[in-house]
């Protein structure tokens, strides 16, 4: 995810409004963690999760290992609570990397909608990282199908799924805000330019003065060509395949699986 994120940055750089001082600490920024916040998050992810355990109960597979082997149970328990540490500290690197890439959009980018194409190059990190938030829960749900039944491990995967999906369109709403302003001043500016035009028009059509109507007819029709351009630009920084390859791979897997617990439910005998 740095690499990627290094990698957009650089990408972005055409339409970065930073000095070389301020790029190197945007650079920094956007590729290195904090090390406190880093180990507060780990450390409060692992013990809301075992609150969570406590408070609702350990899942039923893992009660079957408690009851064949203490020993065991221990071990994986521990293994479990490792695994939590890192996606803790995954957690905290996706919002610690997003708020400065929304920074990066909102303050240090010049808009332009005739070159939407540098503003595009975080994309790919922000899919990927909410691809990488569903790997653990849904790995997990793919390797242990009898969790499948269990409310606590589909709970905690519908909302990592939520949370995958806020992962993609949290950093770009700022930047999406100004797109749209800057779509709007620009449309504004041509349609008082259309009115004006058509405004000569009847006045040359009521006072008979028909000379050059050619030119003001080829201005006009510019002028509707440029407003049906304008309307056509996104105002999303992203590429619409990205879109769609996202939603496949959150939604369907979960989907899928929901689909087949329905499934079983409703022909069991």
């Amino acid at each position: 995810m740095d690499s990627k994120a290094s990698t957009a940055l650089t990408t972005l750089l055409p339409t970065l409004k930073a000095s070389e001082e301020e790029y190197n600490r945007l650079h920094y920024q956007v590729t290195t963690l904090p090390a406190r916040p880093t180990l507060l998050a780990s450390l409060a992810t692992v013990i809301i999760i075992t609150l969570m355990t406590v408070t609702l109960g350990a899942p039923s597979h893992y009660e079957a290992v408690a009851a064949a082997s203490p020993i065991w149970a221990a071990h994986l328990f521990l293994i479990c609570m490792i695994g939590w540490w890192f996606y803790g500290a995954l957690l905290y690197h996706t919002i610690h990397q997003l708020r400065v890439i929304n920074h990066i959009y909102t303050k240090h980018v010049s808009i332009n909608l005739f070159r939407m194409s540098p503003l595009y190059a975080f994309c790919g990190l922000t899919a990927f990282t909410a691809v990488s938030l569903t790997v653990p829960p849904y790995g997990w749900l793919a390797i242990n199908p009898e969790t499948l039944y269990d409310p606590i491990s589909i709970g905690i995967s519908l909302l990592i799924t939520v949370l995958a999906l806020a992962t993609f369109v949290w950093p770009v709403l700022g930047i999406h805000r100004l797109l749209v302003e800057e779509k709007g001043r620009l449309l504004d500016e041509g349609s008082l330019r259309l009115e004006a035009a058509i405004v000569e028009l009847h006045q040359r059509v009521d006072s008979g003065k028909l000379e050059g109507m050619m030119d003001l007819n080829m201005t006009i029709a510019g002028l509707e060509m440029e407003h049906a351009a304008l309307s056509r630009i996104p105002t999303w920084p992203w590429q619409p395949e990205t879109v769609r390859l996202l939603v496949t791979a959150l939604v369907l897997p979960l989907g899928l699986w929901i689909v087949e617990i329905v499934l079983q439910v409703i022909l069991r005998p």
